[in-house]
């Protein structure tokens, strides 16, 4: 739901026996998907850790323009995103992604695909990690000076790597 198309189709090309006809359709259903987003009344929260902002897929310019869309997506009177800064212990060893679908079901995002648990004993577990993790996380101007900072250490990147 974050992603900028350009990370999306890194993502997506990376992974075990990708073509490029099956990338293009990933890429698409992701940014199709991103319109929920943008939806009056619902909200969306997400949280990543500040090891998710510089493990950097491609170059410098990828993490930039990904960063970028962070910073958009955050300013969204729809959206809450938090980062667990480097500063923070996690609450819980963060072993993969996954999404909260309203309170109904849970996506788990595997290197193989992805598995939607719908088993209310599974969303609750979710659910609980997640306010954890929501718990440890940084916000609002927290979070955007935080961005901010990591996308001047990518252009400083940036730099040393076409001189």
């Amino acid at each position: 739901m974050l992603q900028s198309a350009e990370y999306a189709r890194y993502v997506f090309d990376s992974a075990l026996n990708a073509t490029p006809e099956a990338v293009g359709r990933a890429v698409a259903a992701r940014v199709e998907r991103q319109s929920l987003l943008y939806e009056p009344g619902r909200e969306s929260v997400f949280v990543l850790t500040e090891g998710v902002l510089r493990t950097w897929p491609g170059g410098p310019a990828l993490m930039l323009a990904q960063l970028d869309r962070l910073l958009a997506v955050e300013s969204l009177s729809t959206v809450r995103l938090g980062v667990i800064p480097w500063r923070r212990a996690v609450p819980v060893m963060p072993r993969h992604g996954f999404t909260l679908c309203d309170r109904d079901a849970v996506v788990v995002e595997t290197f193989r695909g992805e598995r939607v648990l719908g088993d209310a004993a599974d969303v609750t577990g979710y659910e609980e990690t997640f306010d954890r993790f929501e718990r440890a996380a940084i916000f609002g101007p927290e979070v955007r000076e935080l961005l901010l900072h990591v996308m001047a250490e990518f252009r400083d990147l940036s730099d040393s790597v076409t001189r």
